[in-house]
């Protein structure tokens, strides 16, 4: 059981909390960090979520759980998801926002031109199904088809690739 931290629509950390899964209150968001990983040929790291999370491709990331700040959580994410553990200085903050429609705020994040051997990768595979190393334009075909999660396809689309 997750315990999250809520926090406004201006994305300030309110003092209250929640269980992940409960229902939440106009004007109550939960927090997520996501990171946006390019390499030296301009190409970014995607993955396959597993089919027992949906099977869609997404960019790494996850809720922010209670106590935790979003570096912390893509530190967390990163070493979970894909068995890594990048340099603090490598990883670049983006920006904070509160996501339309959704009870939810993102901090995004960029490791840029890092080059990570995917046979580097540990994969967690209760979530992670593959990655791979993808361009705008193959990201932006997967997108239109319905294939990758919405928020984060919002991310990329709004906040890596402009």
């Amino acid at each position: 059981m997750e315990i999250l931290d809520l926090y406004d629509d201006n994305c300030k950390k309110l003092n209250e909390k929640i269980t992940r899964g409960e229902e939440l209150k106009t004007g109550k968001n939960v927090m997520l960090s996501v990171i946006y990983i390019k390499n030296k040929e301009n190409k970014y790291l995607i993955q396959k979520t597993s089919k027992t999370k949906g099977g869609k491709y997404s960019s790494t990331g996850g809720h922010v759980v209670q106590g935790e700040d979003g570096f912390t959580t893509i530190k967390r994410e990163l070493n979970e998801e894909l068995g890594i553990n990048p340099e603090n200085d490598d990883i670049k903050f983006a920006t904070t926002f509160k996501y339309p429609n959704k009870n939810c705020v993102f901090n995004v994040y960029k490791l840029v031109v890092w080059n990570l051997n995917l046979e580097q990768i540990k994969l967690q595979e209760s979530e992670v199904e593959s990655v791979l190393y993808l361009n705008k334009e193959e990201i932006e075909k997967i997108i239109n088809e319905g294939n990758f999660l919405e928020s984060h396809a919002y991310i990329f689309k709004n906040y890596i690739i402009k």
